[in-house]
This record gives structure tokens, sequence and C-alpha cells, in this order.
């Protein structure tokens, strides 16, 4: 079941709030892959691929696009912007600021004092078996769910089989612990994320320690995410920052199956009507929270936005990750 009943529409922008759920710009991983290399075998953090030098334009367009839409549907600047731990969805997040303060639309303005980032690790990536094979395994190239190649046109079922003893040991820790720290990010999105966040005395809001959600499980190699551990993670989190922003324009920054999980809980859909989540696509749900009474999420108002740098032809368009 999705979250409450669909409330009927209002006019957006008299009351209520609005969830914004983004996917992350280009990952220089698969831009490696796809020329033929593999970024993986270059870094100790396999894990957390950056974005690549398209993917930190696309950010910026992307917090344009919002704005310019936000003002379409005559909705509030955006007050709070939330984004997975992982580094590319954090540089995400750091460049969509830019380009909503451009557009005037970023409460707080462009001074130091303007937005910052809050790292929310209930908007992380899946922690599936798909997701660690992308990175773990000898021979690992950030594809989703990686299976080492095999001579045979259709592998045995043991070609999938995995011997722990030459995974990335990372793989064997919580998977909480494989997050940068919040002063380890700021360093990192100032040296990566251009002159504007350059410039900036904070990036990242470091007082908000706390997650949303606590995650229940220590998710490893061999203590996968299932599906209905997302769908429930996605539910808990949206109704979690639909409280405690009840009246505000929100911002989540985060990947590909997450945003659609989130579509999947809020709308009551099939994620087949969202469709698969391309670079920098976003979404809008609007909802109301009385004190004391569950979230009312009304009609989507924007679903799977990429109109601002859509590239069906690319296989990370059709990978949605």
């Amino acid at each position: 079941d999705h979250i409450s009943g669909m409330g009927s529409s209002t006019k957006h922008g008299e009351h209520g709030g609005v969830l914004i759920f983004c996917r992350h710009g280009e990952r220089e991983d698969y831009i490696q892959r796809d020329a033929g290399g593999n970024w993986i075998p270059s870094t100790n953090r396999p894990w957390d691929p950056p974005l690549s030098a398209s993917g930190h334009e696309q950010v910026r367009e992307l917090g344009r696009r919002v704005a310019r839409r936000l003002r379409e549907h005559g909705l509030k600047p955006v007050t709070a912007v939330y984004s997975s731990p992982l580094l590319r969805c954090c540089q995400t997040a750091a460049g969509t600021i830019v380009g909503l303060e451009e557009e005037g639309m970023a409460a707080g303005g462009s001074s130091s004092d303007g937005l910052k980032i809050r790292i929310e690790a209930g908007i992380v990536e899946s922690l599936s078996e798909k997701w660690y094979r992308s990175w773990c395994l000898p021979g690992s190239d950030g594809t989703w769910g990686y299976c080492p190649p095999v001579a045979d046109k259709a592998p045995p079922a043991s070609a999938w089989e995995v011997d722990v003893a030459t995974i990335n040991p990372n793989a064997n820790l919580p998977a909480t612990e494989l997050f940068l720290s919040t002063s380890e990010m700021e360093g990192r999105l100032k040296e990566t994320c251009g002159e504007k966040v350059q410039s900036r005395s904070n990036v990242i809001d470091k007082e908000y320690t706390t997650s949303a959600i606590s995650f229940k499980d220590a998710f490893c190699w061999g203590t996968f995410e299932s599906r209905k551990m997302q769908l429930a993670r996605a539910e808990e989190v949206a109704k979690a920052l639909a409280s405690r922003h009840s009246n505000e324009t929100v911002l989540l920054l985060s990947h590909g199956s997450p945003v659609t999980h989130a579509f999947e809980v809020i709308s009551g859909k099939d994620w087949t009507e969202h469709g698969v989540c391309g670079y920098t696509s976003f979404s809008a749900y609007p909802h109301e929270t009385n004190e004391g009474r569950p979230v009312e999420w009304k009609e989507p108002l924007i679903v799977n936005d990429s109109t601002h740098v859509l590239d069906e032809t690319s296989a990370e368009y059709k990978s949605g990750r």
C-alpha cells in the first residue's frame, strides 16, 4: 500500500509542502567502462564513483530546471537539501544549489549562509546484491548486478556464485561504514565542484548527524537489502521528511532505484508508470501534514522530468542507476 490516500489536488503553493526527488548526474565509472576501460581498479573507494565532467554541468542545469518548474507551479524556493551519503549525490546537491541560486530559488541566497547539504542515509542507493556486485567482485566495472563473464552463452547458475575470499573486503563491513564523514565530504566537494562551492564557508550541514530513519539491519555482502525493505525505507523517509518540512519545498538527491521507489510508495502506482530514471531526472510530490494526522499526499505535480538532459540512447539512461 502507498502512504495514506491520495488527496484531491489543490492550488499548489497555497499550503502544504513539496518533496522533490532527483537522481544524480552522470557517473565517471560508466564513462570509462563504456570507453572500454574500468575505473574501479584506480580507486580505494570503488563503491563511490564521482560525477563525470559532463555530470557536473548537468547538475547545475538541474538546479536551474527545478527553479523554473517551481516558478511555473507557484511554489516556494527550496529551503532544505538532503543527499545520499555517496559522493556523486553530494556533488549533485552542491551543483544543484548553485543552479537554484542562479535562478533566485534557493532560500538564503548565495551567501556562505545559504543552503547547506544534509547527508541523509535514508536515501542512499539500494544496498542490494546487485549494488555489491557492481563494485566488489574481481572484474567489477560498475555494472549493476555484474557477473564475471563465462564462455557459455547460457551460463550455468554456478557462474553467479561468488568465492567470498575474492571479494573486496570492504563489502564485509556494514554499509554505513563505507560513507565519508561530513568533514571528508566537505573537502571532496570543495575540491571537485568548482569555485562557487569552494568559496563557501560551509557546504555540508555538520549539525545534521542523525538520519531521518535508522537502518535496523547492518547490510553487507550476504546480508542484502531486499526490494520490500527498500520500499519500506522509501516510505519511512518520505513520511519523516514531509512531516519535518510540512510547509516547505525540499530537494532530495538520490539514486535511480530509491527515486522510483519513492514514486511507488507515494503514488501507489507501479514503477513502470514513472519509467526509467535518467540522469538528473526529478519528480515533485505535494503533501499536506496536519498535526496528529498522517501525511496526505496529493497527485504528483511532476513525474520523471529529464527534458533538460535526456539521452535515451545511452546505457546509463537505460540502467537507471
